[in-house]
């Protein structure tokens, strides 16, 4: 017979007695299985052959000179290298305290002397499936580990791309200040915004927030921004025209069930006229400079995108006077919870805009967050949030 046809041996198994006999017997016993017997007669030499070439198991004699089993094995386990070798302690040595003694220092099984071949052979096979099996599981989990550093990656990459998406720099433009922030709670994110000047000299102005999370949520949300973009170029003084055509390509061009809620409206500058449709998305809030903060609730006008195509959105009318104030915002700002599951709510919100009446778009802004984070306090942040701020200048009447 070729060498390379000689079947390999099954495992590498370490044999370690001070009697010549049970070296003998056991060593022809697991031969005739197929197992690499490797027979040593004392504690050193076991630790010396461990070394040299690290065994797949290990039976272990307890009585031995210079070093005995229990001392081995200790030896054995404080080793990284040699920790998860098993270990099975055949013994003469029958007293309870042996036995758990032996248990203690790392033994995985305990065989009493005079023992049969049929059940030392049987708990040999049991943990050396045990070691395959924990093997086999220790890769998997590595591997496991390697694809959600990739992942993890990833995501990471795809939040970035996500975020060059939306202005890096709101406009700078006299009479009106603009303050924006978005935090998403995992890489990427659902909640997006835009503020962008329309061919009309009017100014775009969105929030919205795509009901759901992950990467299938980033990329409808990426959609979704580029096409409201389109649209209100070619539909500037017309919301609810963006709206429309927004839902009929999403409509056409996914086949998916997520679902978009938009507030988008467009600003004259001049006049502080804007015209808005609020497709199923958080009701802003228009805080007056005038008649001591009353703020004024921005309802909806229609139903979420991406939902049926004969769906249709009102469009409506607010004015901004000097002073005023509109915050838009996702529900990561009202359905944020504290650690006993309470939400913050639409009315925290509203007392918080009571208090900043004349206060500007970033002082408005902070003031929100602060009153957030002190409601929250150590609790995970369970969603996206994003909050705009569009106020009117007062120094501008």
């Amino acid at each position: 017979m070729r060498h390379d046809q000689i079947d390999a041996p099954k495992a590498n198994i370490l044999i370690v007695d001070d009697t010549p006999a049970n070296l003998h017997l056991l060593s022809k016993m697991l031969a005739e299985q197929g197992y690499r017997a490797r027979p040593v007669p004392d504690g050193l030499l076991a630790l010396a052959a461990v070394r040299a070439e690290a065994p797949d198991l290990i039976l272990l004699d307890i009585r031995m000179p210079e070093m005995d089993g229990y001392q081995v094995c200790e030896r054995l386990k404080v080793d990284a290298e040699t920790r998860d070798i098993p270990v099975i302690f055949i013994s003469a040595l029958d007293a309870t305290q042996d036995k758990v003694k032996a248990f203690t220092v790392g033994g995985v099984d305990y065989v009493t002397k005079p023992f049969q071949c049929e059940e030392v052979l049987a708990r040999v096979e049991t943990h050396l499936a045990l070691r395959r099996l924990s093997k086999q599981l220790q890769q998997a989990n590595e591997q496991l580990q390697k694809a959600n550093r990739k992942m993890e990656r990833e995501l990471v990459l795809a939040g970035e791309v996500q975020a060059s998406f939306l202005p890096q720099e709101l406009p700078d433009i006299p009479g009106w200040q603009l303050a924006v922030m978005l935090e998403p709670s995992r890489e990427t994110c659902g909640d997006f915004y835009d503020v962008n000047l329309l061919p009309s000299g009017r100014l775009g102005i969105l929030i919205a927030d795509v009901v759901d999370k992950g990467a299938g949520a980033a990329l409808f949300m990426a959609l979704t921004w580029i096409l409201i973009r389109t649209y209100a170029a070619e539909y500037p003084t017309r919301p609810e025209l963006v709206l429309s055509a927004v839902n009929r390509r999403i409509l056409e061009d996914t086949n998916t069930e997520q679902f978009v809620t938009v507030f988008y409206g467009t600003l004259d500058l001049v006049t502080g006229t804007m015209m808005y449709c609020n497709a199923g998305h958080c009701r802003p809030y228009l805080l007056s400079a005038d008649a001591g903060g009353a703020v004024q609730t921005l309802r909806t006008s229609g139903m979420v995108l991406g939902v049926t195509e004969d769906a249709t959105w009102e469009q409506k009318v607010v004015q901004f006077t000097p002073g005023d104030a509109l915050v838009l915002y996702t529900d990561g700002i009202t359905e944020a919870q504290n650690a006993r599951g309470a939400f913050f709510g639409e009315d925290r919100l509203r007392d918080c805009m009571h208090a900043s009446p004349g206060r500007s778009a970033w002082e408005i802004q902070k003031a929100v967050m602060a009153d957030v984070c002190e409601f929250v306090g150590d609790a995970p942040q369970s969603d996206d949030i994003a909050l705009m701020v569009v106020f009117r200048d007062t120094s501008e009447e």
